[in-house]
């Protein structure tokens, strides 16, 4: 716990802010920083109001930085680049949307339209800048690049990076979900069955998610 502690050397008094641990079963001081006089510490409030007025704002970012240092390690969006046909345009890659939806959703349950809302919110919005927004349409029209046939591919090359890295799984432990939708034509995705929501009248698409016991 930090607090301010005051000292007098001739005559005079000095502040501290100062910090008390237990350490090895005894109160020790562990952290001093020096203030300054009384009078210092006014004169420094008095200056510090006319100065002009600052924001200051904290950002998570260890997850991050972790999801972005992985998806660089796994060279994550060349894989997905290189398997779409997007032209190179100003703005985002369809990799790079794709690493921001799943940074987003590492977070939270976000949908598209409201990922703009939480980039604006995170560290992300420091580290990437681009000049259009993070629209819901701006991600459907990204994601209209990836089919099965692209998904496969891309999948592929990830399990060749993490492979030659030495990562081998020999015990994968699964987790399925599903969710029911309003897709009424005939598809070979969404389909009829036993829904967790008790909604089995209406289509739904199930989904696994596969970890190895080192990941």
């Amino acid at each position: 716990m930090v607090f301010l502690e005051k000292k007098k050397l001739k005559g005079h008094t000095y502040w501290y802010a100062s910090e008390r641990s237990l350490v090895d079963g005894k109160i020790k001081r562990t952290w001093q920083e020096y203030l300054g006089t009384t009078e210092t510490i006014i004169e420094c409030i008095r200056k510090s109001k006319e100065l002009p007025h600052i924001k200051l704002k904290s950002f998570q970012y260890g997850k991050t930085a972790a999801l972005l240092s992985i998806s660089d390690e796994l060279n994550f969006i060349e894989i997905v680049n290189k398997h779409t046909n997007k032209k190179q345009i100003e703005g985002l890659t369809v990799g790079q949307y794709l690493l921001l939806n799943i940074i987003g959703r590492c977070d939270g349950a976000l949908s598209e339209n409201a990922i703009q809302k939480w980039f604006d919110n995170s560290s992300m919005s420091i580290l990437w800048k681009f000049p259009h927004k993070l629209t819901c349409q701006n991600f459907l029209n990204h994601y209209k690049y990836i089919d099965h046939e692209t998904s496969k591919k891309i999948e592929d090359d990830l399990c060749k990076v993490l492979i030659e890295k030495g990562i081998t799984p020999k015990i994968l432990f699964l987790d399925e979900t599903n969710w029911f939708n309003y897709i009424k034509k005939v598809e070979e995705l969404a389909q009829n069955g036993n829904n967790k929501q008790y909604r089995n009248h209406m289509k739904q698409i199930c989904m696994g998610l596969a970890v190895s016991e080192d990941n």
